[in-house]
Parts: C-alpha cells; structure tokens; sequence
C-alpha cells in the first residue's frame, strides 16, 4: 500500500467527519485509492444497528448503478471481439424490439453507443412495474413488454438517464455470448480482476460482511426503517452487483491504468473514459459508461449508485491514478458524489507536487535489429528539431530546445519489420498512424524522413 503524507490522512479525516456529522447516515465507509491499491480508509457509524458494527473495507454494500460500468466494460469487450459494432441499432440484436413504439426520434436510431451514454431516448424504466412493488420484472416480462416501451425523445436531444437501457444492453451480452450477463461479468471480468467479493447474489456475500440497508426516518428526529431487498433480475445489468472498498479499489486500479489485465487494452479504456457528450458548459460530460465531472483543472470520471437501503460512488482522476470510494447503507444518498469529490480534491491538492510511483517496466523485449542506424538528430523547416530515441523496448520522437516548434514531437512511435527492413510508425501526436518515409543518399546513408508533409533532414 502506497503511503500517503499523514496531512493529507488529517484532512480526509475532517472531510468525512464534516460529512457523517451533517447527518443522515447510519453507516459510511469510504477510501481513497492510490494506484489500484486503497491508501486511506476510514468507516464511521454503524453496519448493522443491531450488531453495532463499523464498517471496514471488506464490509459488502449493493453498489447499483455502478453496475452500469461493467455493463459497459462487457459491450466493449464483444465489439473489440468483432461481435458487434458501436454504431449497431438495438434491433439488430434484439429483433423484437422492432415492436416498441416511438414518439419521438425513431427506433433505428436506438444504438448501442447512444444506449450507454444515456442518449437513446428511451424512457427511464421499462413500462412492467419496478420501483414501487418494489420487484423488477425478468428478462422476459421485460421483452414481452416491448410493445409497450416507449422512444420518449429524439436521440440526442439530451441526457437521459435509462436503466431500460442498460438493462436492454444486458440482454445483447446474453444474446451474442450465450451466457447469462450475470456469469459472464462473472467470469470475463470480476475473476481476472481479483474481485472475488464481488458478486450479483446475495447469497454469495460471506457470512457477517454484507452491510443491513435501511430507508430514512419518516419523520425529524425519527428512527430508521429497515429496507426491502429485491433482486433486479432482467434489470440486473443496470443495478444488481454488490461489492466492498477492498473491491472496487482494483476496479479503480484497471480503469486508471495502475491495474494491468486483458479484460480491455489501454486504447480500449481511453476510449470509454473520453467523453462522447458535453453539457453546455462543459463542465460535465457522459462517455461510454461513466460520466466526466470537471473541478478547477481536474477531470473526473464517477459513477453513482442508489436502491433500497444502500447508496454508493466511485470516483476517478486517470492522469494521477487517484480515486476515491463512498459507500453509505442508507438510500436516498446525503451528498456522496459531493463528498467522493471532497476526499479526490483533497487527495490530489497534497499529491500534486508528489511523484506517484513509475510505471511499471516495459516487457522484456528488443527492439529490432537495424533501428539504430535511424537514431538521431533531424531538422525541419520552419525550426523543427526532433531526436529519435530508443531506449529498452521503447522508441519515442522527442522535441529539442526550448524554442522548437513541436508540431510532430513528442510522440512515441513503433517499429515493424516488413520485407526485410525496419518501419516506424507514429502512435499518437498530430501524426498518428503515418509512418516515417526514411530517404537515403547516394552512398546508402540516411538523409531524413517525409512525415506529414515536412522533410526532416539528418543533422549528425
């Protein structure tokens, strides 16, 4: 576990001591995340008012809507499988929801992308009861009653929140994998992850950890009530899975990159984090999943959950590797995303000026033979000076002198053997995806590279 300065643990105390103190709560457990790892956790009040217990990091809340995240983590996985395509409209997957009605937009323009970002413009719930009974449907009531399901608005008018969606997105996992969403989170996702106390039962959740959920009081001063518990069934890609601080740590971990594993590779999880809509003022947006949240200079990513008894939020900032956990047994929430954002503004207010840890080491491979003699000095017009560089595995063009200008550099590049020589192509940067067009003279000697209309000429 990553230390952190004992300042900071002082005024992450304070921020939740201020929080618990405003009321509201029956218990809270919350942490900061460093690098995949939880570096600051403090539980105050009680999980169980019975038992008089505090929760840990191992107590075990339903998470909700934080489910969404891993709903949205599998649709990647199968398009990057080639099973479907962002730009899909639902009813290729789901014919029968050719049968639905819209009363504004239209059904084809019900996509897989606009469903995860909340833009479809379906209605919020599915028209078979929920949320009153409480008791949700299963797949089937849910699929029976498309007929009765409803576009509400034009696509792309606005943000608008469905659980229909995501619970519709869930049955498109079931569809192209053939296995229920439930086991394939389950096996495709929370095993390779570790989370091994993360599951969509109840039943599941080791004896004494899951947290007893309760309703506010009625009336001031009044006691709590305790919570009914329902499964979400044919919903439970929207809201289902339960889990702890000790968990979503490592789901923190794989989104900012401190967790390395192949359930999505980095330029996968870039994508889902980069914003597809921004609010007007830009100071939220929705990407695939998760929503951004700007504050000041910082970005963060956050998803919130609420059901019956139980609120929760994870928070994000992917640049610092820093994130920030709240889990509270009592629903509707008291300010959890103001308070997740309190511990992240905190946390990254002290660790600005803190090196966070490297890393970690590139694989042990070798660059290949023959990319030395492409190392060096090169000039372009107007006052463009780059060095390529190769260093371990890695190869990298970066600017030279203060005053460059620095339209092509820095960008790391890449190297492939093709016919029997070397090419380099640029990853990121203004020329991504071009590659370097090595010129030679007359003697056989590098004189330089065309890349993106500009000739850089060897200078050593």
């Amino acid at each position: 576990m990553r230390d952190i300065p004992c300042n900071l643990k002082t005024r992450l105390d304070e921020v939740v001591d201020d929080a618990f103190g405003a009321g509201g709560f029956v218990g809270l457990a919350t942490a900061l995340v460093v690098d995949g790892e939880i570096a600051w956790f403090k539980g105050l009040g009680y999980s169980d008012l019975e038992k008089r217990s505090v929760p840990d990091r191992f107590t075990t809340s339903r998470v909700a809507s934080i489910t969404k995240t891993f709903t949205a983590t599998s649709i990647l996985r199968l398009r990057d499988a080639g099973m479907l395509e962002l730009e899909d409209p639902l009813l290729l997957h789901v014919p029968e929801f050719t049968t639905a009605r819209a009363l504004a937009g239209t059904l084809e323009g019900v996509t897989i992308k606009r469903m995860l970002t909340h833009h479809s413009g379906l209605s919020t719930e599915t028209p078979v009861p929920t949320w009153e009974k409480p008791e949700f449907p299963d797949a089937a009531s849910i699929l029976d009653a498309l007929p009765d399901s409803e576009v509400v608005i034009p696509q792309d008018s606005q943000w608008k929140y469905s659980n229909f969606a995501f619970g519709l997105l869930g049955e498109v996992v079931h569809r192209l994998t053939g296995k229920p969403y439930t086991d394939y989170v389950a096996s495709e996702i929370l095993k390779p992850l570790g989370m091994e106390q993360t599951s969509f039962n109840v039943e599941d959740i080791r004896s004494g950890r899951m947290a007893t959920g309760y309703l506010p009081a009625l009336e001031p001063h009044g006691e709590v009530r305790l919570a009914p518990y329902a499964h979400m069934r044919g919903l439970s890609s929207a809201g289902q899975l339960h889990s702890n601080a000790h968990d979503l740590a490592k789901w923190i971990g794989f989104h900012t990159g401190a967790v390395k594993s192949d359930v999505l590779d980095g330029r996968t999880l870039d994508e889902m984090h980069r914003p597809v809509y921004l609010e007007p003022d830009w100071s939220r947006g929705q990407a695939l999943g998760w929503r951004a949240m700007r504050r000041g200079y910082n970005v963060y990513l956050e998803h919130g959950g609420g059901i019956h008894g139980y609120s929760s939020q994870v928070l994000f900032n992917k640049p610092s590797r820093v994130g920030a956990i709240t889990l509270s047994n009592v629903w509707p929430p008291v300010g959890m995303s103001d308070l997740a954002a309190a511990l992240m503004d905190a946390a990254l207010d002290e660790l600005e000026d803190t090196a966070l840890p490297p890393e970690p080491p590139a694989p042990e491979t070798s660059l290949p033979d023959g990319i030395e003699e492409f190392m060096g000095g090169y000039f372009a017009e107007p006052y463009m000076a780059v060095e390529l560089l190769g260093t371990g595995a890695s190869l990298a063009m970066r600017p030279v002198g203060r005053d460059t200008n620095r339209l092509h550099a820095p960008c790391d590049l890449a190297a492939d053997s093709k016919d029997g020589g070397v090419k380099l192509r640029v990853v990121n940067g203004r020329g991504a995806g071009e590659t370097l067009d090595f010129r030679r003279r007359d003697d056989g000697e590098i004189d330089g590279f065309l890349l993106g209309g500009f000739y850089y000429r060897r200078t050593d």
